[in-house]
């Protein structure tokens, strides 16, 4: 597992989670007043006894905060070769966030690159890095980590830039709101 943090994260305060959930690398930010805890999670594990394991994560930090004020998840990439799995991963962390009665706020990817770097296309994954790094100083060795942590700062409605404002404000329709 890999760990990523600036400053320290208080369980008793309300918190914002980010969640880039994938195989390869199932991350998740806690984000509070400026401070970040950071996790990338790869199971070891295959097919049905992967999910249970990644959704036996997902609940332990669920379990951890005594109030959690939002979430926000990548949505699908729908050119994405592995599809069905990513789909079958997505809904099984919808189903776990709903037994804590969280309706999660789902975040096309390219409106996570334009809330990051001004334009939502043409910028590749891996670049990510680089522009979190510009953006608020915080360095990431894995591009998960770096979309959970800027997913965690959208919905904690941290926005100052007009491209923020506009991808912000576009999210509050119902429609981005899995209900």
């Amino acid at each position: 597992m890999k760990v990523f943090k600036n400053g320290v994260v208080d369980p008793d305060q309300p918190v914002y989670l980010g969640i880039d959930q994938s195989y390869s690398g199932f991350a998740i930010t806690a984000y509070q007043d400026g401070n970040h805890y950071t996790e990338v999670y790869k199971s070891e594990k295959h097919g049905i006894d992967r999910l249970k394991d990644i959704q036996v994560h997902v609940m332990n930090w669920l379990y951890q905060f005594s109030k959690i004020e939002d979430v926000a998840m990548e949505g699908y990439a729908f050119g994405s070769q592995m599809a069905n799995m990513l789909g079958e991963l997505g809904g099984m962390v919808k189903l776990t966030l709903l037994d804590f009665g969280i309706y999660p706020l789902i975040v096309p990817p390219t409106s996570l690159k334009k809330y990051v770097t001004g334009k939502g296309t043409g910028v590749p994954k891996n670049q990510m890095l680089l522009y979190v790094y510009k953006k608020w100083g915080e360095e990431f060795l894995d591009d998960n980590a770096a979309d959970s942590y800027a997913l965690a700062r959208l919905v904690a409605g941290a926005h100052t830039l007009g491209y923020e404002v506009e991808v912000y404000d576009k999210l509050q329709n119902p429609k981005f709101r899995e209900r």
